[in-house]
């Protein structure tokens, strides 16, 4: 069985930016199916056009990668809140928790879900999916 994908605002970045661990990423998107939350999508887009890119340009280039976007909806918003407490001593983010979200919803799909970010702190806790970080030589599982 393939595994099932979910993106962080950091891994989506350090691809399309060939940034240190973007190798990790692309053999994500290479291998199936790739998932991502709108608020990482919305973190991707910010970040690009800090950077100079038009708006316009950045949705090209996050469309182009193929990826399956999902709303933060409801059940999304609340494990997100649920995942605060959880997440406080590694100071993630709400894009972070966003993106943690997405994953155990998805664990609901009976597929192994693996989650690429280049966010280290977050293999300070124990997850019930398995975590690439992409700068690191080791992954959580």
């Amino acid at each position: 069985m393939n595994n099932l994908s979910i993106l962080d605002a950091s891994a989506i970045l350090a691809f399309l930016q060939r940034e240190k661990g973007h190798e990790l990423v692309e053999a994500a998107l290479d291998g199936g199916q790739c998932w991502v939350s709108t608020v990482n999508i919305c973190e991707v887009l910010g970040k690009l056009c800090d950077h100079g890119v038009p708006i316009k340009e950045a949705e090209l280039a996050v469309n182009e990668l193929g990826l399956k976007v999902l709303e933060f909806d409801w059940d999304h918003t609340r494990t997100a809140a649920d995942l605060r407490a959880r997440t406080r001593k590694i100071g993630a983010s709400l894009g972070d928790r966003a993106c943690l979200a997405l994953a155990h919803y998805c664990r609901m799909t009976g597929i192994p879900i693996v989650v690429y970010t280049a966010e280290q702190a977050w293999a300070r806790i124990d997850w019930p999916f398995e975590i690439v970080l992409i700068r690191a030589s080791r992954h959580k599982a």
